[in-house]
């Protein structure tokens, strides 16, 4: 009898644990609150919403130029998507100590590749929450359904007045912050803004500024020797200046940057302004969104007395307009509105391009400066096998295709051509700002070179410019090379080849250096031309051409022009560039930029515009040629370029300093195919991680036959 008691009651007490286990399963089920490993237990509803989630399998490939077809049904989702793990992932990340600061209207978002972090889109990324009244801890806790690593990124962006999100900073590593399936059993670890990969080539703290779609910039550039000129002479040169928006909205952004060996950076301004006196470099930048015109006050103070404003300076909307010019503005006493002096301002405008909204999603990969630093020295054949009008011995035209093509053939890496544009806005490839050239028939020759006249590039159209006669002066001899002029877009000898047709007759294993040309003012107060395009249009058409043609291939744009730099580098992600600068010679004159003047000013300009690096002349470096290692340790790419390069000696000395690349003529006779195997960019590997530039630029939302990318875990050499 006792043992049955027993027995009844031990099932009793089975029973029972059973229906309390049955209560709290169900509990657990309706509230989705128990945690199981850091997965979650999902009802059938939620797993059926997860279905919805993982689709990005089912959009078939772009194919470069094409538009995506984005609707899609549920009946079209397949297997695959019914397979994936849902977890709940929670995202801790802390802003580093010294790093960005918020604004009171920025707030930091995740974005991903899979469609419930947003698919890479601003609008679509899902923000954080902050921890703390500091606003310096974030977390966000989100629900991922997937079968695959998922990438993702970090972005800090703010809300204009429609409501639209402007992107401001972004993480941009080549490669994303990855999330395996298995961690999902993981504790969340806590990431820091900005810092990702630190032992991999590529990673360690990148930040990228956001590119511009629905605002504009202008800066107001205090890049001259003076600026200032006051009538009291009694007046101390050391003075600080603040620049304030005229408005009753706090709706522009004014950052400033004032130069000095690693401390170029814009960063907001300080309570007391900026420190200025003659020959220091400062620039501010406002950005606001396209319809909105402020005027703006400059109150300039002694540099002791922050207090009591000195003078002041006012600039109207109407007075900025284009986008370049110089302004002459009278400095006034505060107090009793005397003109006390004058104000003479170089400004630039930069205005998004017209496919930004195409691109608007695009936070996949940034290539503004990807240049791992364990590459070895490149060897960049200067306009191909280098300039031929002036020297006679150089078997090949310069700026031909025939020269291009010649550079791999004698193992060479890159090629560093020369691109303007044409009156109707075709790019071409010329080198000077125009040519010489004559009325009189093809018939009938010229001995005399007063008989020619001196046509720009820019005063012509394509047409017109292919019918022309071209005569070049080579020491006061006239050459003419007008059967080089050809239509026949096979002739790989003709003259004046559309930038178009270069990208499509060259190898995409061949890297190319893009020099813009933009006509500079000299520090003698003459310009080298004259040039009446529109710098918007006229970089906004290469990008374009570049972005349709030559993409996905190894490409930097440079130019003399600083102001262009500046432009490529917040129209768009794609293409990194870098500014070339003849620095101080006795062969050609100084520019009135300061930036240009020395190499360390053009380091500084690097860091401030956050473009990819410099190419200076190689005389800033004799003799002393480890001044190099200082752009080097800002992690900046130095090319080096001259006509003394056409020394082996000379380029192994550059060589054993690791400079990033060599650009020289004649590399047929002192180039790398003695002892280089092949051409650094022939590797696939490369191909693959260059090929993404189709997918930054807009032009394509897939790299075909790309494989999925993997952190590489390399030694970094600085």
């Amino acid at each position: 009898m006792y043992r049955v008691l027993k027995s009844i009651s031990i099932l009793f007490k089975f029973a029972l644990l059973l229906l309390l286990w049955r209560l709290l399963f169900r509990k657990a089920v309706a509230t989705t609150n128990q945690i199981l490993n850091e997965s979650i237990v999902f009802t059938t509803a939620q797993l059926e919403a997860f279905k919805n989630f993982d689709h990005d399998e089912q959009l078939q490939p772009l194919q470069p130029h094409k538009p995506q077809q984005q609707h899609r049904s549920i009946s079209q989702i397949t297997g695959r998507s019914f397979l994936c793990l849902p977890f709940f992932r929670v995202f801790n990340l802390e802003l580093p100590d010294g790093g960005p600061q918020l604004a009171a209207d920025e707030t930091i978002a995740v974005s991903g590749d899979h469609y419930a972090l947003g698919a890479w889109s601003i609008a679509k990324a899902v923000p954080l929450r902050a921890q703390n009244k500091q606003r310096n801890k974030w977390f966000l806790r989100q629900y991922i359904c997937a079968s695959h690593r998922v990438y993702y990124r970090y972005l800090i962006y703010a809300v204009d007045a429609d409501g639209v999100r402007v992107l401001r900073r972004w993480e941009g590593q080549q490669v994303p912050r990855m999330l395996q399936t298995f961690e999902i059993y993981r504790p969340p670890g806590l990431d820091i803004f900005g810092q990702a990969y630190s032992r991999s080539v590529g990673g360690g703290l990148w930040l990228e500024r956001g590119w511009l779609q629905r605002q504009y910039v202008i800066e107001l550039k205090f890049i001259w020797e003076r600026h200032l000129e006051l009538f009291d002479e009694s007046v101390g040169h050391k003075l600080r200046l603040k620049l304030r928006a005229l408005s009753m909205t706090d709706n522009a952004l004014i950052e400033v940057s004032r130069y000095g060996y690693n401390r170029s950076s814009f960063r907001a301004q300080g309570r007391r302004g900026v420190k200025y006196e003659d020959g220091d470099i400062v620039i501010f930048r406002i950005s606001q969104a396209l319809d909105v015109e402020n005027a703006f006050r400059l109150s300039i103070y002694e540099l002791d007395n922050a207090q009591m404003s000195l003078a002041e300076v006012y600039i109207r909307p109407d007075q900025l307009r284009g986008s370049r010019g110089i302004i002459q503005l009278p400095i006034r006493d505060p107090m009793n509105r005397r003109v006390i002096g004058q104000l003479t301002l170089p400004y630039l405008i930069i205005q998004p391009m017209a496919t930004a909204a195409k691109a608007a999603s695009n936070l996949r990969v940034s290539f503004q400066r990807y240049w791992p630093n364990n590459w070895p020295t490149l060897d960049v054949g200067n306009r191909g096998l280098g300039t031929s009008y002036y020297q006679a011995s150089n078997p090949l035209v310069e700026n031909t295709i025939e020269s291009f093509l010649a550079v791999p053939q004698h193992k060479g890496d890159m090629v560093h051509l020369d691109v303007q544009l044409t009156r109707d806005f075709v790019p071409i490839i010329w080198r000077a700002f125009g040519f010489y050239t004559t009325n009189q028939p093809s018939t009938q020759p010229i001995v005399d070179r007063f008989d020619l006249r001196y046509v720009l590039i820019r005063q012509l159209s394509y047409a017109e410019l292919k019918a022309s006669r071209v005569f070049m002066l080579r020491r006061w001899m006239v050459q003419e090379f007008t059967h080089l002029n050809v239509r026949n877009v096979s002739q790989q000898q003709r003259l004046f080849p559309k930038l178009s047709e270069v990208y499509e007759s060259l190898p995409k294993t061949l890297g190319l250096i893009v020099e813009i040309k933009w006509p500079q003012l000299m520090a003698s107060g003459v310009l080298e031309s004259t040039q009446g395009l529109n710098k918007n249009a006229y970089v906004d058409s290469i990008i374009e051409v570049t972005a349709h043609f030559g993409c996905g291939r190894p490409l930097i744009f440079a130019s003399f022009d600083a102001d262009i730099c500046t432009m490529l580098r917040l129209k768009q992600t794609a293409f990194p560039s870098i500014l070339m600068s003849t620095g101080r010679t006795n062969i050609w004159d100084a520019y009135m930029d300061l930036r240009t003047q020395t190499f360390v000013q053009a380091i500084n300009f690097a860091e401030s515009a956050e473009i990819l690096g410099t190419a200076p002349h190689v005389l800033n470096f004799q003799p002393k040629q480890q001044q190099v290692n200082l752009g080097l340790d800002l992690l900046q790419v130095v090319f080096i370029w001259g006509s003394d390069l056409r020394d082996e000696q000379l380029l192994e000395q550059f060589r054993a300093i690791d400079v990033s690349g060599l650009i020289y003529d004649r590399m047929d006779l002192v180039g790398p195919a003695s002892w280089k195997r092949s051409p650094f960019f022939q590797a696939p590997q490369l191909m693959e991680v260059f090929g993404a530039q189709c997918v930054a630029i807009g032009n394509s939302t897939t790299v075909p036959g790309a494989r999925p990318t993997k952190p590489t875990v390399w030694p970094k050499m600085r």
